[in-house]
């Protein structure tokens, strides 16, 4: 049984409060799914931690929505505000429910490791080891987005969390860093980090590719990658007040439930549940806190449909992550066109991350080998200054973002 701290109102303000909510939150699912997959309980404890840390924000920051609200018209302004730290500690729990899959020892069917996979930006622990290159070095000298396409998204040095670290950071010795981006830039770094290179079956996570699999396989890796994309998709409907971005979100939303459903029945319906049942228990529980996680990013975007304006903080903080989501259309004389995203280079030409490809009606997570189409609605985020060169890049005739 956890200790729950005595929570007691601190003058922090709401900005402060909510952006290292959000930020926790979204790093969350990344560690815990990477707990699942190295089956590693360690990282699944910090990710328990680290619920704690989000729901002792989320009490503090009601506090100072209260206290904040003077009248009706402040409560109302403030009610998108309430909403979004919610949803954020609400994704911050289906993170923990990922995290308790691990430490509950239901030893998480290798199949996670063939889903895995499929998914194109990936995560990993490793840790600096005695006489590692990178040790010494500040994050700003290794320029790791440019020269392998990943990002450190954390370091753990003597007990404490650095989250996002800055680039005058110096990696250590003993350093654990978790690193998000490209399989190929991960297993480089990590074996400049461990002097080795380190791969699924050194984590003792056999590749799985029986037929009987691909369907499961198929159906979670969307499942998982269209929860994570509502959540770009539902900050941004805030950020720009887009009624448009919003109904996207609602119609993933219901786009998940389906998903989820037809999940669930394909594990409990597989010929071999019956011989591992607490691998496909594991499986199913990554199904469900996948749909909360979605469930979650649907609740931040509802205010936005019932017409509320999102308050000027809340807006302040999302934009403090310099971050936009924007829709352009591959035009016929696009370079774009019959490329995949690997030979596209979109990050390296633009700095912006392709999140999902609109194409005959339907939103989707692209995967490597999917050739871009003209007629394609490209949906990505990245920096402000990076959305004028994807829309070049896209259309060269234009740069008109079009209706998505």
């Amino acid at each position: 049984m956890r200790h729950l701290e005595r929570i007691e109102y601190k003058p922090i303000s709401a900005r402060e409060l909510f952006l290292e909510m959000k930020n926790l939150s979204e790093l969350m699912i990344d560690l815990a799914y990477s707990a699942a997959l190295f089956n590693d309980k360690d990282l699944a404890q910090h990710v328990l931690e680290l619920e704690n840390r989000v729901d002792s924000l989320a009490y503090l920051l009601e506090m100072e929505i209260m206290v904040a609200a003077r009248d009706p018209k402040d409560a109302e302004a403030l009610l998108e505000f309430s909403i979004a730290a919610s949803a954020a500690n609400k994704i911050s729990d289906a993170a923990a429910d990922i995290a308790a899959i691990v430490m509950q020892n239901l030893a998480v069917h290798s199949i996670v490791a063939e889903i895995f996979q499929r998914v194109e930006e990936r995560l990993v622990q490793t840790e600096a080891s005695e006489g590692s290159v990178l040790v010494s070095k500040q994050l700003s000298e290794l320029d790791l987005a440019a020269k392998m396409g990943i990002d450190i998204i954390a370091i753990h040095r003597d007990k404490e969390w650095m989250i996002n670290p800055k680039e005058t950071v110096r990696i250590k010795q003993g350093d654990v860093i978790i690193v998000r981006g490209a399989h190929s830039g991960i297993e480089e770094f990590t074996g400049l980090a461990e002097g080795k290179r380190r791969t699924l079956e050194e984590y003792g996570l056999p590749r799985r590719r029986e037929k009987q699999f691909e369907e499961i396989v198929e159906q979670f890796v969307e499942l998982k990658d269209t929860s994570e994309l509502m959540i770009d998709l539902a900050y941004s409907a805030v950020l720009l007040n887009s009624r448009e971005l919003a109904e996207e979100v609602q119609r993933l939303e219901e786009c998940v439930d389906r998903l989820h459903t037809d999940f669930e029945l394909l594990v409990l319906s597989s010929k071999c549940q019956k011989e591992d049942v607490r691998g496909f228990l594991g499986l199913i529980r990554l199904g469900v806190a996948a749909e909360k996680i979605a469930d979650s990013a649907y609740e931040i975007a509802v205010p936005v449909l019932r017409g509320i304006v999102p308050h000027p903080v809340l807006k302040l903080v999302l934009e403090e992550a310099e971050e936009t989501v924007t829709f352009v259309q591959v035009a016929e004389d696009s370079p774009l066109v019959n490329k995949t995203l690997p030979e596209a280079r979109i990050p390296d030409e633009t700095g912006m991350w392709v999140l999902a490809v609109k194409r005959a009606g339907r939103c989707l997570r692209p995967r490597r080998e999917w050739r871009i189409q003209a007629g394609d609605v490209l949906i990505a985020s990245g920096y402000a200054g990076g959305e004028e060169d994807l829309m070049k890049l896209a259309s060269p005739s234009s740069v008109i973002i079009p209706e998505a």
